[in-house]
């Protein structure tokens, strides 16, 4: 029992560790970029622009999540702020997936919901997921700013402000993406 224990222990040891770390690398947290992007964001909503929040599987929930922070409230009560989260009507998932593929669950939604001007923020943790990358790149043809928030691999798209998690452990890759929503809802609503 206690050499069960003491790998058991190690185990839990190395993932505390390996998040701690991750926490105090500088390249987790750019001070300037999230400024700025809760800034975009703070002065699209003031004009009546609209945030949307995409991601699949763990990133589906966490973009469910930050939607939320933003119609309800992350700390401070604040009026709720036009955020949505594409992932979340089970009915349009399924259908636009049973009757156009699953690559385009989320870009049929862009096209119907999101308009110039409006944000698209996604989370996926390798950047590779057709779904995610077709949701972007229709985004990004009418004018949606786009982020997606991803883990430290290759994403190659010009239109698309990538901002990367150093890391390829996909607990910690969506660890930090969450922090990172909720630093943003937190600044985000003190300037409403």
């Amino acid at each position: 029992m206690t050499i069960m224990r003491d790998g058991l222990i190690k185990q839990v040891e190395s993932r505390i560790n390996a998040a701690r770390n991750l926490y105090l690398r500088e390249e987790s947290f750019n001070l300037m970029r999230m400024a700025h992007l809760a800034e975009e964001i703070h002065m699209a909503i003031s004009n009546q622009k609209r945030l949307a929040f995409v991601g699949n599987g763990g990133s589906a929930a966490e973009a469910m999540h930050l939607a939320a922070e933003f119609t309800g409230k992350c700390v401070i009560d604040h009026r709720p702020l036009p955020v949505m989260c594409l992932n979340e009507s089970q009915s349009a998932l399924t259908a636009i997936a049973n009757d156009y593929g699953v690559e385009h669950i989320f870009s049929r939604q862009v096209q119907a919901h999101l308009r110039e001007g409006d944000y698209l923020i996604a989370l996926s943790t390798s950047g590779k997921s057709r779904n995610i990358v077709n949701a972007l790149d229709v985004a990004n043809g009418i004018g949606v700013k786009t982020v997606l928030w991803m883990g430290d691999f290759e994403f190659q798209n010009e239109s698309t402000e990538v901002w990367k998690v150093p890391s390829r452990q996909t607990p910690r890759i969506q660890e930090i993406h969450l922090t990172w929503g909720h630093i943003l809802s937190e600044v985000i609503e003190t300037l409403i």
